[in-house]
């Protein structure tokens, strides 16, 4: 059995803070089974690092994208 959690936005915003192009992909099977990873929750991801983006006005790009299989 595939289990998954996602990261903590933090250290999620941690991480892309040098970029200016972020690519939010998901799995649309296993991990969308577990509510982790799924074609809403790369939605959710991107919407929310969009905000947060916006309002510390910082210009960046993100793209989201699901995937039947990885």
């Amino acid at each position: 059995m595939i289990t998954a959690e996602q990261k903590p936005i933090d250290e999620i915003r941690e991480m892309i803070a040098p970029f200016k192009r972020i690519l939010t992909l998901g799995c649309g099977s296993c991990v969308a089974e577990c509510a982790a990873g799924g074609e809403k929750e790369t939605g959710a991801l991107a919407s929310v690092l969009r905000m947060a983006c916006k309002m510390e006005g910082k210009d960046i790009i993100i793209e989201e994208k699901t995937l039947d299989r990885q």
